[in-house]
């Protein structure tokens, strides 16, 4: 699956959390590439966005939550610029969210479903390496 084909699949889904969200999202995408999932250990575990809170406050963040769920399927952080696949936390006005890059900009999980952003360098809190090089 391609990632245009991804992002195609989701254009009418609407934000759910546990199953479609800022977490997922990304996961979900890990997955169609033939990786593992990277959710595997939280996947199930919430339906409520204060419960998704509870185990992203207690995993010390959204950062440190991917840094193990993305080191538990041997998928590391990527040194330099993101490329076209490439997971990311994103950290704006307070929120973070992840994402996924497309190359040109960054995938979210709104309130109504997918959305697309550019934000600067300094709002990429970290990037995991899913993309090709």
């Amino acid at each position: 699956m391609t990632l245009g084909d991804y992002l195609l699949s989701l254009q009418s889904r609407a934000r759910e959390p546990g199953i479609h969200d800022c977490v997922t999202h990304p996961s979900d995408w890990v997955v169609a590439c033939g990786l593992g999932d990277p959710m595997a250990a939280w996947r199930g575990t919430y339906v409520t966005d204060a419960e998704a809170e509870d185990i992203i406050a207690r995993a010390g963040g959204l950062v440190p939550l991917f840094d193990e769920g993305y080191a538990s399927i041997g998928v590391p952080r990527r040194d330099g610029d993101p490329v076209e696949g490439d997971i990311g936390v994103l950290r704006v006005a307070g929120e973070e969210a992840g994402s996924i890059f497309t190359g040109r900009r960054w995938t979210f999980i709104g309130k109504r479903g997918i959305g697309f952003a550019t934000v600067l360098p300094e709002a990429v809190a970290a990037v995991w390496a899913v993309g090709r090089p």
